[in-house]
Protein backbone atom coordinates (compact mmCIF):
# COMPACT_ATOMS: atom_id res chain seq x y z
CA UNK A 1 0.00 0.00 0.00
CA UNK A 2 1.19 3.71 -0.69
CA UNK A 3 0.25 5.10 2.52
CA UNK A 4 2.52 3.00 4.36
CA UNK A 5 6.34 4.28 3.96
CA UNK A 6 8.61 1.93 5.31
CA UNK A 7 11.11 3.53 7.36
CA UNK A 8 14.43 3.75 6.87
CA UNK A 9 17.11 4.09 9.26
CA UNK A 10 20.55 5.88 8.92
CA UNK A 11 23.93 4.39 9.76
CA UNK A 12 25.62 6.69 12.48
CA UNK A 13 28.83 6.52 14.25
CA UNK A 14 29.05 8.00 17.52
CA UNK A 15 31.74 10.40 19.33
CA UNK A 16 32.53 7.17 21.27
CA UNK A 17 32.65 4.95 18.49
CA UNK A 18 29.38 3.18 19.21
CA UNK A 19 27.62 2.45 15.94
CA UNK A 20 24.11 2.23 15.03
CA UNK A 21 20.93 3.21 12.90
CA UNK A 22 18.65 6.04 13.51
CA UNK A 23 15.60 7.19 12.50
CA UNK A 24 16.08 10.45 10.17
CA UNK A 25 14.02 12.67 12.43
CA UNK A 26 16.58 12.71 14.89
CA UNK A 27 20.09 12.99 12.85
CA UNK A 28 19.73 16.93 12.74
CA UNK A 29 19.24 16.85 16.36
CA UNK A 30 22.24 14.70 17.11
CA UNK A 31 24.26 17.03 14.63
CA UNK A 32 23.59 19.84 16.46
CA UNK A 33 24.23 18.54 19.69
CA UNK A 34 27.59 16.86 18.57
CA UNK A 35 26.82 13.56 19.82
CA UNK A 36 27.61 11.65 16.32
CA UNK A 37 31.07 11.65 14.68
CA UNK A 38 29.75 10.29 11.27
CA UNK A 39 26.98 9.28 9.28
CA UNK A 40 25.87 7.70 6.48
CA UNK A 41 24.39 8.93 2.96
CA UNK A 42 23.83 7.49 -0.22
CA UNK A 43 27.48 8.60 -1.81
CA UNK A 44 29.84 7.37 1.27
CA UNK A 45 30.33 8.80 4.93
CA UNK A 46 29.67 12.34 6.13
CA UNK A 47 32.33 13.26 8.69
CA UNK A 48 30.40 15.68 11.15
CA UNK A 49 32.88 18.99 11.26
CA UNK A 50 34.69 18.21 8.15
CA UNK A 51 32.15 17.31 5.46
CA UNK A 52 29.85 19.86 4.42
CA UNK A 53 26.27 19.15 6.09
CA UNK A 54 23.06 20.80 5.61
CA UNK A 55 22.17 23.25 7.36
CA UNK A 56 25.71 22.80 8.99
CA UNK A 57 28.43 23.23 7.12
CA UNK A 58 31.87 21.80 6.96
CA UNK A 59 35.06 23.11 8.13
CA UNK A 60 35.65 25.44 5.29
CA UNK A 61 31.78 26.76 5.08
CA UNK A 62 31.95 30.99 5.98
CA UNK A 63 28.52 31.52 4.98
CA UNK A 64 25.90 32.92 7.39
CA UNK A 65 23.81 31.05 9.75
CA UNK A 66 20.26 30.25 7.36
CA UNK A 67 18.38 28.30 9.61
CA UNK A 68 15.61 29.69 11.80
CA UNK A 69 15.95 29.46 15.79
Amino acid sequence: MAFFRRSTKINVVYKNGVKDRISPALLGTLIDSRQIDQFERNDGWARVGLDPVRGVGGIDYDGSERRLS
